[in-house]
């Protein structure tokens, strides 16, 4: 009977979802077929709110083309009487009363700031980013948002990409895992949910491998590249169900991401059974124009809307050449229904359709915004994200009972100004939000020693003579030295790429300065992206990578500078030895002439001359105050085959004197393959917490799927064969064996 009632249960509840589906679909046929075609098209015209400048200019009045039926969306860059003042207009003076989506870029946070995204992706802790994003949909759906911008998934191996600052760096599979927290963190498990919003992955795609680093450049690869790097966070995305998806700037292939047929309409729709909506990113349909691949705007249109691009962003060309396309026959009107049925069911499953006004609630916004427990989150998530790059002597954390005076020094030690602490794309973030290092500092170590300041350099990284010896004379007086250093948060970002990715300005010289009298001294590091610090680790006793680590920024580094939390960040991106080696990454091919240190005729094969060929720091490299020690790897047996797998095991035993966090790595690599394989690839990661003295038997179990590639006959396939097997704290810091792989 039991099994009765729980069948009949499971009957009810299947098709209970399978008659909401049913309902919503009819309700947006049954809405499509009252539509004209130009209240069609309108409904793929997303333009901007309140915001113009000289590139995108719309030149329309929007309450006109609102209630005209020609907007669907608007990017909203406006408070909450202007969206209410919009949607007003749209429900009660348009004919049909469609309501009006609101789009922003909410990167890493919407009014609680969280660290930059690759800040967050060095804690290599999956919960507290998902966690990051759901406080983040909170606060934007409070503020009238309904369809986020994000989560940027582009894989990035070239620090002088600007961009780097928004992604999870350079691997793959854990790029693919922090995609798919990030689309549940935003959209949850029902977008019907007030607390919840679209996710839109971008941009599709590789627009992280664009060439010398430079925004918006172009991306030549082998397809098999492109499945095997830029891909899979992507298609990670689709399958954790996200519900948009946006183009990139660049070519791939030769042709312009958003009128690539192969990416949106091959791969994306008909390979990975896509259901949602593609969007433009901001005017990139006009921009086929001088791509070279279309030659009036018109055409671009019809590039477009065949390629699989269902709405525009702020270009307004569909807008102004759809209709004629249709009419003509040129296009035909199937596309254009299929674009508006996505964007209409994204109105019915939010709830739009039935309560225009839901997001728009000004109490729910007052409660919301800066919730204490979203400043504990973002200041949790800034803690994790802090790596320990060097400790010399134990230096941190810091002991109060022998170092009473402290300067603090540096154009970054008391900043709020341009965007140090929180960083480029700070949604409705703002600066005065900010708890500084100064600030931060004063409050932990104030009561029990003292606390100098001196500001050493301006922004920019622009430290004068008189700067510099102001600082000199405060260092001459402390303890110890913190060095507040690195890049302010202009420096980074989308269109800010840097060919020269040392310390901006001359903050070397302040460095140099500082180091001359002998005073250990810690570097706080602030950055976007891996900066070249070659120059000045010999000078640093200490040095914290801080990224920029959003508005709670003070109280994470004193945190971490105290030892009120153990560091335990891992890096997500190699920093490299010198800006010549970019783009460098761990998980390279090796070359048919390997680089032997060990003989002094081939030193320079495959390597450089001038310089190491390693990075100076590795990807998955970081310390902690306590120390870690891994035993060999055991496994369950030494070979397997295919549909089965193999559990590898080792004990990791926190061997120091504080408790920690460490992340434990699952490396491979595939020996002999019908192609050139990485000398090693990232399959697996643990998270693990120990007590000092504690120890814990770590396992990872491996089957087939984690050795599958694209072989020479371009199917995802694994090889029979050997395989070697790393498990360790970085990268390059590993225990090894082997296994295999049988018929």
């Amino acid at each position: 009977m039991k099994d009765i009632i729980t069948g009949l249960a499971l009957l009810f509840a299947t098709t209970t979802i399978l008659n909401a589906q049913t309902t919503t679909d009819a309700k947006v046929e049954a809405l499509l077929k009252k539509m004209t075609l130009e209240e069609k098209i309108g409904q793929l015209n997303h333009l901007k709110g309140e915001y113009s400048t000289d590139n995108y200019k719309q030149n329309v009045e929007l309450f006109s083309e609102i209630k005209a039926g020609h907007i669907g969306a608007l990017t909203a860059w406006a408070e909450l009487p202007k969206l209410t003042a919009w949607q007003k207009a749209a429900v009660d003076s348009s004919r049909l009363g469609i309501p009006l989506l609101y789009s922003a870029d909410i990167i890493h946070g919407y009014r609680t700031i969280f660290p930059i995204n690759l800040g967050q992706a060095a804690s290599f802790d999956l919960a507290a980013i998902e966690n990051s994003e759901r406080i983040a949909a909170k606060e934007a759906t409070s503020g009238g948002i309904t369809w986020n911008f994000a989560p940027m998934v582009d894989i990035t191996r070239d620090a002088r990409w600007g961009r780097c600052m928004e992604g999870s760096g350079e691997d793959t599979y854990y790029g693919s895992k922090v995609a798919e927290a990030r689309v549940r963190g935003f959209q949850g498990n029902d977008l019907s949910d007030e607390n919840t919003l679209i996710a839109t992955v971008k941009h599709f795609a590789a627009y992280g491998a664009a060439e010398t680093g430079k925004e918006y450049n172009r991306v030549d690869m082998s397809e098999r590249v492109l499945r095997e790097t830029y891909l899979p966070p992507f298609k990670a995305a689709v399958d954790a169900n996200v519900a948009s998806i946006m183009n990139a700037f660049n070519v791939v292939d030769g042709i312009p991401a958003s009128a690539n047929k192969f990416l949106l309409t091959d791969v994306l729709i008909n390979e990975w059974g896509f259901r949602g909506v593609t969007v433009s990113d901001a005017n990139s349909f006009h921009e086929l124009i001088p791509h070279g691949t279309a030659a009036n705007r018109k055409e671009a249109a019809e590039k477009c809307i065949k390629a699989g691009s269902h709405t525009d962003l702020w270009s307004m060309i569909y807008m102004q050449n759809l209709e004629q396309l249709v009419n003509e026959g040129t296009v035909n009107v199937a596309l254009v229904d299929e674009a508006v049925r996505r964007i209409l069911k994204f109105k019915f499953e939010l709830g739009l359709m039935d309560n225009p006004y839901k997001y728009l609630n000004q109490a729910r916004m007052d409660s919301t915004i800066m919730h204490p427990n979203h400043l504990k989150a973002a200041e949790d998530l800034a803690n994790k994200s802090i790596v320990l790059l060097k400790n010399e002597k134990q230096l941190l954390p810091i002991d109060t009972k022998k170092v009473k005076t402290i300067a603090l020094i540096g154009p970054l030690a008391d900043s709020r100004e341009n965007m140090d602490m929180i960083g480029e794309w700070t949604g409705w973030g703002k600066a005065d939000d900010v708890v500084t290092i100064r600030q931060g500092m004063e409050a932990r170590f104030g009561k029990k020693g003292k606390i100098l300041f001196a500001k050493g350099g301006e922004a920019w990284g622009k430290c004068t003579d008189e700067l510099i010896a102001e600082a000199v004379k405060v260092a001459q007086k402390a303890d110890l030295v913190v060095l507040a250093i690195g890049e302010h948060g202009s420096q980074s970002g989308e269109a800010h790429s840097r060919a020269d990715i040392s310390l901006p300005g001359n903050q070397e010289d302040l460095v140099k300065a500082i180091s001359k009298e002998g005073k250990p001294t810690v570097g706080l590091i602030f950055n976007g992206r891996p900066l070249v610090l070659t120059e000045v680790e010999p000078m640093l006793d200490a040095i914290l990578l801080c990224w920029q680590p959003g508005i709670t920024a003070g109280n994470a580094v004193a945190n971490v500078l105290s030892g009120d939390f153990n560091p335990c960040a891992k890096l997500p991106i190699t920093m490299p030895y010198h800006a010549g080696q970019v783009p460098i990454y761990y998980n390279h091919l090796n070359s048919g002439r390997p680089k032997d240190t060990t003989n002094i005729g081939l030193r320079w094969v495959n390597g450089y001359m001038d310089i190491p060929n390693e990075p100076l720091y590795e990807f998955g490299f970081g310390l902690s105050y306590t120390t870690f020690d891994y035993s060999p790897i055991t496994l369950s047996k030494s070979s397997f085959s295919r549909g089965d797998s193999i559990i590898a095991s080792l004990k990791v035993i926190n061997s120091g004197a504080y408790d920690g966090a460490e992340v434990v790595q699952l490396y491979i690599h595939d020996i002999a393959a019908s192609v050139s394989r990485p000398i090693k690839e990232l399959k697996n990661f643990q998270r693990i917490e120990l007590k000092k003295g504690e120890s814990k038997m770590v396992s990872f179990k491996i089957s087939e799927d984690d050795l599958k590639y694209w072989n020479s006959q371009m199917k995802f396939e694994a090889d029979a064969g050997a395989f070697q097997l790393m498990i360790g704290s970085s990268s390059d810091i590993y225990k090894q064996t082997n296994f295999e792989l049988k018929n």
